[in-house]
């Protein structure tokens, strides 16, 4: 099937952005990658911020259908979190600056954030019915950890590039396990041990 313009125009801009980054690509850059003319780019996308708040806005969905009820569930989760980060690289690097370059862009962050605090509230809630997790030892133990979680998923692209650049290797769900280690009971860690 045939893509039309405006897709061709959002799926190479996002191989750009991945590529070179917000600040490195301009409007001439998309329109000889899509092989027209800026004029008709324009026709389409009025600026380059309207390029990004259409790829953020229409982005697939990273929060699952299902909530994570198990650890094999919850370490599926992470590695997905790595997967889409790989694939999104425009967004988690200039996570911050796309914030500002659009209301839209920073409400559907916001509107990221509390899916998955949802999400993974009733993940941790469920792991600990099971004997999975301890119990929280004040109120919002469970949230804060979820937080540096979610910061850790955010901003995993700039980090990742860092580690690699001084020859380390980390992958995300490493990081996201470590986080959540003092929450894992015996029988847990015994669980996370087989994957």
């Amino acid at each position: 099937m045939k893509r039309s313009t405006r897709e061709r125009i959002l799926e190479q801009a996002r191989l750009l952005f991945n590529q070179r980054g917000y600040n490195g690509v301009s409007m001439g850059d998309i329109a000889n990658a899509v092989g027209i003319s800026k004029g008709n780019l324009t026709y389409h996308f009025n600026k380059k911020e309207s390029i990004m708040e259409a790829l953020v806005l229409e982005a697939r969905e990273e929060v699952p259908q299902k909530t994570p009820g198990t650890l094999a569930e919850l370490n599926a989760l992470f590695l997905d979190f790595q997967q889409v980060v790989q694939e999104n690289l425009y967004f988690f690097l200039y996570h911050a600056q796309l914030a500002r370059i659009s209301p839209e862009i920073f409400q559907k962050q916001k509107e990221r954030y509390s899916e998955m605090l949802t999400m993974l509230e009733a993940s941790f809630e469920t792991l600990s019915q099971k004997g999975l997790l301890r119990k929280a030892d004040f109120s919002d133990e469970y949230r804060r950890i979820i937080d540096a979680i979610y910061m850790a998923a955010t901003y995993w692209a700039p980090f990742s590039a860092m580690k690699k650049s001084l020859g380390q290797d980390v992958e995300y769900r490493h990081q996201a396990w470590a986080l959540m280690h003092g929450l894992l009971t015996e029988k847990g860690r015994k669980e996370l041990g087989k994957f």
